[in-house]
């Protein structure tokens, strides 16, 4: 499969894999209000992404006598140690095919080589954030109907329009005490498929992001996924976004991996066979 991370603007080929603890993709964060799930990585495909750099802590000051990253003892230095300009740590470079296997065993999913270079699905972290103080709503791109939530239910008049219709369905309201009205049992309304009932799109790990130190000023969910061709969803981005699109639509055609708005998408250009000169 291709590897592909997403973000609200950006496509990238591939998925970075980290080091600590153990070789895996991370998805989400860790900390208050956050969730991190770390999707571990089979060590044949760690191996054959391996590298090495220098140790990102060389002459830096610390309280270990070990450095936790490569391993090199500290030279003492008055109540710390000190990392001498030596030390070499591995890294990973990112994924740009790979397979998911279930093992055997315990039945763990595990980032693998790829086994089958047909395989036309994608695997895809997606984390597009929400804007500031908001949140993000995942769906299905397709409009379903569904029975007007507010059938049988007393609604305030403020919430109707100025004929005593619901706003969501269109059905005319009563009141039989002039101060609250009655929402007949009748109406439909429709909304974006859930994310949950979108086919071709299997959630392998989710995790969350959020904004704060305590995690309460905005939040996102992180997911990894595999989309078959033709799949598509739908991230509705809530907050402040200062002008950045409040909707992205990822659309996976078996070859190349689209983000954009809904007529970016699937611009509305088709002509068709019939229609009516105006």
């Amino acid at each position: 499969m291709k590897c592909f991370s997403v973000t609200d603007s950006h496509v990238v080929p591939s998925i970075a894999i980290s080091d600590t603890p153990y070789p895996h993709v991370p998805v989400g964060e860790p900390g208050r209000g956050r969730k991190l799930v770390r999707f571990p990585v089979g060590q044949r495909l760690a191996e054959s992404l391996a590298t090495s750099a220098p140790c990102p802590e060389r002459g830096r000051a610390s309280k270990d006598l070990v450095c936790p990253r490569c391993g090199t003892p500290g030279v003492p230095e008055g109540n710390h140690f000190r990392h001498p300009n030596s030390g070499e740590m591995t890294v990973y470079r990112s994924a740009e095919r790979a397979s998911v296997l279930r093992t055997a065993e315990k039945g763990t999913l595990l980032l693998v080589e790829e086994r089958d270079p047909a395989d036309r699905r994608a695997l895809v972290l997606v984390d597009i954030p929400a804007g500031f103080r908001g949140h993000t709503i995942w769906s299905g791109t397709r409009s379903v109907t569904v029975p007007c939530p507010s059938r049988g239910l007393r609604v305030a008049h403020y919430d109707l329009d100025a004929h005593d219709r619901c706003p969501d369905c269109g059905t005319v309201c009563h009141t039989d005490n002039g101060i609250s009205w009655l929402h007949p049992n009748e109406g439909v309304t429709t909304r974006w498929q859930s994310f949950s009932e979108v086919p071709g799109v299997t959630v392998l790990a989710e995790g969350h992001r959020a904004q704060g130190e305590a995690g309460r000023m905005g939040n996102h969910a992180v997911r990894l996924l595999i989309m078959e061709p033709g799949a598509s969803f739908r991230v509705e981005r809530h907050g402040r976004l200062y002008g950045d699109p409040a909707e992205r639509i990822v659309f996976w055609d078996g070859d190349v991996l689209h983000l954009g708005s809904y007529d970016e998408i699937w611009p509305p250009t088709d002509e068709g066979s019939e229609g009516e000169v105006i």
